[in-house]
């Protein structure tokens, strides 16, 4: 079996991981968790973690534990996300917290998080442990720290780089860590895996900005513009922002105020973007942090590991949702 035959087993097997650990007494708890887990996320952060393991010859179980209670954390911030944001579709489908009360989907959230876990604490190693702790009090302080910028017209890219770093950056780098954790990678294999992983979700949460303001609804499964309507200022339109005029920036703080965007609205904040430059100066900063990811690798030796996440990077400029 190759590497890629072997990782799609994995997955599968993951697939089956994540299904134990949502398992319940109370059957709306695996509902509502598998109904969000279920709704066609890329898994990008089990395979990171799997990986990771294998590039130090590592394929227990351990790494399908650890996988999954990544993919665990990372749904649960997705629930609380939609709860917030009273989001309607979530990657194309209902959201949670329409099908179920946004009680029952924080609760249902909590639910999430508890059983990662318990899948983490199975591993029996407290140094991942430990590091994945860390990470999702990091997560929940990206989010508080994103919403206290709300409507915010004077963030900075820094603010922003903040936000990303802990929404999205520590969580890949967790992921890596952890898997490089469990393959017994010298520390400064391990760091460079880290390192990996930290760019790679810099690189990918920039990509998936520019993205809400490029791609269409039947592509991404979700309204565009969304983050902009509900007061989310990223990088496309904070760059674009640095070269607006006094009329430009009147009229997007009015849309931002209002938190409706028509279509026309719309249409012209996208051209403003175009103007501006915003979407070509996050693709360039996203080019960036991408290269700083792979050079990380250079580490490494080739192998069928070291090339299967140099793919996933790859990948990242050229998603559409």
């Amino acid at each position: 079996m190759d590497l890629l035959d072997s990782i799609q087993s994995a997955m599968q097997e993951l697939e089956d991981e994540l299904i134990e650990q949502l398992k319940s007494r109370v059957p709306v708890a695996f509902e509502i968790g598998a109904h969000i887990m279920n709704s066609g996320g890329k898994r990008i952060r089990p395979q990171l973690a799997i990986i990771s393991a294998r590039m130090g010859g590592y394929t227990g179980i351990d790494a399908l534990k650890l996988s999954g209670a990544i993919e665990c954390i990372h749904t649960a911030t997705l629930l609380h996300d939609d709860v917030v944001d009273r989001a309607d579709t979530r990657r194309g489908r209902p959201a949670a917290n329409t099908l179920w009360s946004n009680e029952m989907c924080v609760l249902g959230g909590d639910f999430i998080l508890a059983k990662a876990f318990s899948a983490l604490t199975s591993i029996k190693n407290l140094r991942i442990l430990e590091i994945v702790s860390r990470t999702t009090e990091r997560l929940s302080e990206g989010e508080l720290f994103q919403m206290s910028n709300i409507g915010n017209l004077n963030i900075t890219e820094e603010d922003y780089l903040r936000v990303i770093t802990d929404k999205t950056a520590v969580l890949m780098e967790a992921a890596c860590r952890g898997g490089a954790i469990l393959g017994g990678l010298d520390p400064d294999r391990e760091e460079a895996l880290a390192g990996f992983g930290f760019n790679l979700g810099i690189a990918f949460q920039m990509t998936d900005d520019v993205i809400d303001y490029r791609s269409e609804k039947a592509t991404m499964g979700k309204t565009p513009g969304k983050d902009l309507e509900e007061g989310k200022l990223t990088l496309p339109l904070i760059s674009a922002l640095k070269r607006a005029d006094g009329d430009e920036r009147a009229r997007l703080g009015r849309m931002i105020k209002e938190r409706e965007l028509s279509d026309q609205d719309f249409q012209w904040v996208r051209e403003l973007l175009q103007r501006r430059g915003g979407i070509t100066e996050t693709l360039e900063r996203s080019r960036e942090y991408l290269k700083q990811a792979t050079d990380f690798l250079d580490i490494f030796p080739d192998s069928e590991e070291k090339g299967a996440l140099m793919k996933l990077a790859g990948r990242i400029l050229t998603r559409t949702y």
